[in-house]
């Protein structure tokens, strides 16, 4: 049977997207590229940015770009802005938070929140963002968590309703090509781009922050590099968003010249430095989700990292654990996958065997599912597929 009502239209809100585009901004770029590959049940999808967004062209196939001009802060500019020329028939999409008023019309999606974890964040910090993602948390029509330990956080820290709280795990991006079983060497333009010296190195990548251990890892390498183990140098990509000063730390722990921070690198050379590490690490003692774990398993490399409960759909049995979750236990798993090259062997293909159940088509079709189902075009049973 045929309606003749208006199919109704999604709105997304992209303001993460023009900015250099980490985790959000990743997460939207590979939504929107994969929906434009597919059958969407929505009249329209608009895009609604503060600016251009940093976007390829696939990205776009399926979304109408609406630029509103960014007049205040992020916050006013969603709030108040972008709130005012939402349409009547949309559905509201975005990460994190939606326009305060229009919470319930809404869909959230929440890649990890950390307020269980005070002092990680300062407190301003903590004041200008935790209100906006409870409310939203609690009033959207659906939320999307990116794990089960994220959903565990909403409905704990935020008093979300566990029964429209949805786990949607991520993917790692299709660009991300295996290596073989040991590292293959980066371009040379791309070592020279982050000041790279030729040579082994391990990989960090995300932003610096205390749940990730930063310092502990920079002593890690300093405490195995001291004790002859292993020649390895250490590459750090991420903003140092909260003042870890990695530079500072290294110097102090005697590894200043065996340490690179870069505070950001696009995928194309992402890629390049995953399949030419050593291993990649990643000491977080909480996570949303790792996304960069599975992208460095992509590539068959090598994952060194603290147990913690964001390791699901497969992961914790991909990684190498790091036990115990000190300086020294680090320092153990650093020069074990340095000097093993059967660990590094069974640890490739481990690497490759966890990756092939994340993919982002999944997501991008799971995510699309309970958006229909949010604006009432598919029943729970539809959406659950």
């Amino acid at each position: 049977m045929t309606s003749s009502r208006a199919l109704p239209e999604l709105a997304v809100i992209g303001k993460r997207l023009c900015e250099p585009l980490t985790g959000v901004g990743r997460y939207l770029e590979c939504l929107l590229r994969w929906w434009g590959r597919m059958d969407v049940p929505f009249e329209r999808i608009r895009l609604y940015a503060p600016g251009e967004p940093n976007l390829p062209a696939d990205a776009l196939a399926t979304a109408e770009l609406v630029q509103i001009p960014l007049r205040g802060s992020p916050l006013i500019w969603e709030n108040l802005t972008l709130a005012r020329k939402l349409g009547a028939r949309e559905l509201v999409f975005g990460p994190y938070t939606l326009p305060w008023g229009a919470a319930g019309r809404g869909v959230a999606s929440n890649l990890g929140i950390y307020d269980g974890r005070p002092g990680d964040f300062p407190w301003h910090a903590r004041m200008r963002t935790t209100p906006f993602f409870q409310h939203s948390a609690r009033s959207a029509r659906r939320v999307i968590a990116n794990s089960t330990s994220t959903k565990n956080d909403l409905v704990r820290l935020y008093g979300a309703d566990p029964d429209k709280v949805d786990v949607v795990l991520l993917g790692a991006d299709e660009t991300l090509t295996p290596r073989g079983e040991e590292p293959e060497p980066a371009p040379p333009q791309t070592l020279a781009k982050y000041g790279i010296p030729l040579g082994p190195f391990f990989l960090f990548a995300g932003k610096l922050s205390v749940r990730r251990n930063v310092p502990m890892l920079l002593e890690a390498l300093a405490l195995a590099r001291a004790q002859g183990a292993v020649s390895e140098k250490l590459v750090l990509v991420g903003p140092d968003n909260w003042g870890l000063d990695p530079v500072g730390v290294a110097a102090r722990a005697g590894v200043s010249d065996a340490v690179i921070w870069a505070p950001h690198a696009p995928m194309e050379d992402l890629a390049h430095l995953y399949r030419a590490a050593t291993a990649f690490v990643l000491p977080s003692e909480h996570e949303g989700f790792s996304l960069t774990i599975p992208e460095a398993m992509a590539c068959g490399t090598p994952v060194i990292a603290f147990d913690h409960a964001a390791l699901e759909g497969g992961l914790r049995e991909g990684v190498l654990l790091a036990e115990p979750q000190t300086r020294e236990g680090l320092a153990s798993a650093l020069k074990a996958t340095a000097l093993d090259e059967d660990l590094r062997k069974r640890l490739h293909a481990r690497s490759l065997g966890c990756a092939a159940g994340f993919r982002w088509e999944t997501t991008a079709r799971k995510t699309m599912q309970i958006l229909a189902r949010a604006a009432g075009l598919a029943s729970d049973g539809e959406a659950a597929r």
